[in-house]
């Protein structure tokens, strides 16, 4: 009986203390994807209005990178080359803990002229958003026997 409860008691401590290390990166995560949403959101507005909201969530250096004209000229290439957006899924978290680099947080999305888009967007340690990359995937029907 004595090592059941041990057993039990070592169990909850593993499960508890699992729990607890992992709040900071559910925190990260959920800042995180809330940027992620306000930035997808100004992307699918047809006007410069969405810019405001999704910048508040940039790095000082992508500030630099992507003004107002940027934006637009992303807005459009992402129109003319992928379509509209369909949906988009969360797929994974990586988190980097080594020198500069911050998370990674990968979607993937059904737009009307591309079937399937990894988007993976990146963030420095501060949570703020450093880089976004749209990469297609081509998806190969298997072939019936």
């Amino acid at each position: 009986m004595k090592k059941l409860v041990m057993l039990v008691t070592v169990v909850l401590t593993v499960a508890m203390a699992a729990v607890c290390f992992a709040a900071g990166d559910g925190n990260d995560l959920n800042k995180q994807q809330k940027i992620v949403d306000k930035f997808v959101a100004a992307l699918t507005v047809a006007d410069d209005s969405g810019y405001a909201g999704a910048a508040a969530g940039f790095s000082p250096e992508l500030k630099q990178k992507m003004d107002v004209k940027a934006f637009a000229a992303l807005q459009k290439q992402v129109k003319d080359t992928l379509g509209t957006m369909k949906e988009m899924k969360f797929v994974a978290y990586e988190r980097f803990d080594q020198g500069d680099q911050g998370d990674r947080l990968t979607y993937l999305g059904s737009y009307s002229k591309q079937q399937l888009v990894r988007v993976i967007y990146g963030f420095n340690k501060e949570s703020k958003l450093t880089e976004i990359i749209f990469v297609p995937v081509e998806v190969q029907k298997q072939e019936q026997k």
